[in-house]
Formats: C-alpha cells, structure tokens, sequence
C-alpha cells in the first residue's frame, strides 16, 4: 500500500449524553477496501459520517490528503467534492431523471458543462449498467437500481474515495447482488473505499482490511482471514455467531 489518504486520530462524538465514538484511530491507504463491522448502535455509520464531516466530531482529528478537516482553515468544501458518498437511503432527487441526478454535482461544483457534464455522466451510468434507465424519472426505477444511479453520481464527481453507508440494507435480496456487482468491480479497479455493510460475504471477497467496532471503539482489525475466520476478541467472536449460517463465512 502506497501514502495514506486518510488519517482518523483520536475522534470522539457525542449525541447528547451517549458516547458514540470514543477515541477512534484509523488509517487508509491509497487504492485500500476498508470494511467496517459491527452490531447496530456500535459507531460504523457515525465514523463514516465523520470523515466528511456531516457528522462533527467533538474531538480528535481527521487527515484528508494531508488536510486537517477540523482546522477552520481548510477549504472543506474543496475537500468535501474529493469524497464521494452513498447513502443507505439512495438520496436521489425524486423529481429528477437518473442522468439529471448525476449531472448537478459535476455542473454546479466541477464548473463542468453540460454537455461535459452529461459525457461522463453516461459514461459512469454505463458502468453500472443504468445506461438504458438514464431518461427514466428516480421514481420509478427499483430499489437497486437507484442506489446503482446514486453510486455513478457519486463517480461523476471523480472521487479520491467512495464511502458507502450500508449500501444494500434497504435492498431487497435479490438487489443486493447486482449493488455488490458494482462496487466489487469498483474494488478491482483500485477505487479506495470504506465501506458500512452487513454483507459477510461481501466484506470477505473485496477487503483488504476489516474492522469490527463495538461501543464505540475498534475492538479488532486485521485481514479478511484474520478477522472472519479467527478472531482474537470474544466480542468479534460473539458478533460474528450470530451472522454465521450452518456453514463458515
């Protein structure tokens, strides 16, 4: 692994009086899949949601391409379009196409043209197999096909790194395959990622590092192997029990 793009030191956040990320360290690399695990309420999202800053740490620093996103100095925003996002919720402007929905960002924060704009724009639905739906209202397009339009939005933007929220837990199962499709693709292609998910199998093929957070902290880290197949920790251990079927992950 080459340079780090991102550095999480020591971040802690608060929702009122619950502690939800007390103390988190975390590195990623360039062209690096970091997966993170865990049970509801253990701190994933608000991590990932930390990184771009929708949601603030109290405390703690992140290093973005060697710019600390807390010091008020930094151009944030500048930053912030260098950081492509994918909700749970596909967050797609309703009363839009799906080729309208990607070619905003890029027109009104890239400066791009539309005509520019719509080039990539068709260009990143294409891989992701949305070519054919790019006229079609977000409205009436299926659950996997929305997050399949809000993943080529975000790659419009040509993003340092992808961080996916739980991409396919709104999904119905048998959507879940072709949203994984894509982003396993995405994987080969050296995009780096940090991604939410619940999807063992998933979190397993693409990873290069997993990490299982519990109560707010990075209770274990390691490989693929390390993590799913022989965890140190008993509560890695208890968390992973009850995802596991009759056979091994």
């Amino acid at each position: 692994m080459s340079k780090h793009i991102l550095e999480i030191r020591n971040v802690h956040k608060h929702f009122g009086s619950q502690l939800v990320l007390n103390g988190v360290d975390l590195d990623v690399s360039e062209k690096e899949v970091v997966t993170i695990i865990g049970s509801s309420g253990s701190g994933k999202t608000t991590l990932l949601r930390c990184i771009n800053l929708l949601n603030e740490p109290d405390d703690g620093h992140i290093y973005f391409m060697g710019s600390d996103l807390m010091d008020p100095k930094t151009d944030l925003e500048k930053l912030r379009m260098h950081i492509g996002m994918v909700f749970q919720s596909f967050n797609l402007f309703n009363n839009k196409t799906a080729l309208q929905n990607c070619i905003l960002g890029p027109m009104k924060l890239l400066k791009q043209s539309k005509e520019e704009a719509t080039e990539n724009a068709m260009r990143y639905l294409t891989k992701v197999g949305m070519q054919n739906f790019a006229h079609q209202q977000v409205t009436r397009l299926s659950g996997g096909q929305k997050q399949r339009v809000a993943i080529a939005r975000a790659l419009a933007m040509n993003p340092t790194i992808m961080l996916f929220d739980e991409p396919t837990s709104a999904l119905d199962p048998e959507m879940v395959g072709e949203v994984l499709s894509v982003m396993k693709d995405l994987a080969k292609e050296g995009m780096t990622m940090v991604i939410v998910t619940h999807e063992m199998g998933f979190a397993e093929e693409v990873s290069d590092r997993i990490v299982f957070m519990d109560q707010g902290v990075i209770a274990e880290m390691g490989t693929p192997q390390e993590i799913l197949k022989n965890p140190k920790e008993e509560r890695t251990k208890a968390f992973l029990k009850r995802y596991r079927s009759n056979t091994l992950i």
